[in-house]
């Protein structure tokens, strides 16, 4: 049996959470992401007042949460080595962990990224896949090392991204197959048969978030670039178009084929039209 440690957030943390469980190995504790983002007294009144759903999730399993405010901390690592911790498994984090916390656990630390290494490494994949225009998406498990989403990978999975997803429809599939994953990854890796792949760096993208990814440019993008942008953001954020001086936030796009003899843009009520020749784009505006 492994002795589990997990760091993580959200819809992820709860995957990961589920998995250890239903594999039967031993889940010593979990760091959530709001003991890094907030200081003590700011986080006590947010548990009370505005309680995440992982504070929530982590009390209706009864499991025992690790109050550092970083994996990097000595706090933590003393509790790695304390509790002779296996393996330190990592959904959604935002810190770098450093090789002193590596190098704790006998299997060290395995990170669950949300695309197929070594596409897409950094944060939110699921909008940059979708944006992208990729046809599938996935799961990768890697060892983590000193650099961000580079390390070796241990096991993948894929899946189709389906015409009606959305970055938050996207999130939450991915979430469920690694979930489904991780009783098999533990398994292969506590009898020694998993084979560490590097990865293959001509490939490798790194996505970087930019606040002005929100706008939408009628004149860089095409239709379709436009339409996943909208689809990719939902529910995180909403894009922006200007139309006649104006930003406006754009709650739902939709691509519609048809030929049109005139190219043009307008307005209908809360609905903007963008023709195309071989295309119109309905946005439907906030």
């Amino acid at each position: 049996m492994l002795k589990v440690v997990i760091a993580g957030y959200d819809k992820m943390l709860a995957s990961l959470i589920n998995g250890v469980i239903d594999s039967g190995h031993e889940l010593l504790g979990v760091i959530r992401i709001d003991r890094v983002k907030y200081n003590r007294f700011t986080l006590f009144l947010k548990d009370i007042f505005a309680p995440a759903k992982d504070i929530s999730y982590l009390k209706s399993k009864n499991i025992k949460e690790i109050k550092t405010n970083s994996v990097n901390s000595k706090k933590f690592r003393d509790f790695l080595k304390k509790t002779k911790a296996d393996v330190v498994l990592v959904g959604s984090w935002s810190e770098k962990f450093s090789i002193e916390t590596i190098e704790i656990p006998k299997y060290g630390i395995i990170n669950c990224h949300p695309s197929l290494l070594p596409l897409h490494r950094g944060a939110n994949p699921y909008f940059w896949q979708i944006y992208s225009g990729d046809k599938k998406a996935g799961v990768t498990f890697h060892f983590m090392n000193e650099k961000y989403d580079s390390g070796e990978i241990l096991m993948q999975a894929s899946f189709d991204i389906m015409p009606y997803m959305t970055g938050g429809s996207l999130k939450t599939k991915t979430s469920k197959v690694a979930e489904v994953m991780l009783p098999q990854l533990l398994f292969d890796l506590e009898e020694n048969v998993l084979i560490p792949v590097k990865q293959d760096e001509s490939k490798a993208t790194y996505d970087r978030w930019d606040e002005s990814i929100r706008i939408i440019d009628f004149n860089l993008e095409t239709p379709f670039q436009i339409h996943n942008k909208v689809r990719g953001l939902r529910p995180f954020q909403y894009p922006i178009v200007n139309f006649n001086g104006i930003n406006r936030k754009v709650k739902h796009s939709e691509l519609i084929k048809e030929n049109n003899k005139e190219k043009g843009i307008n307005k209908q009520g809360k609905y903007l039209f963008i023709k195309y020749s071989d295309c119109t784009l309905k946005l439907t505006l906030l």
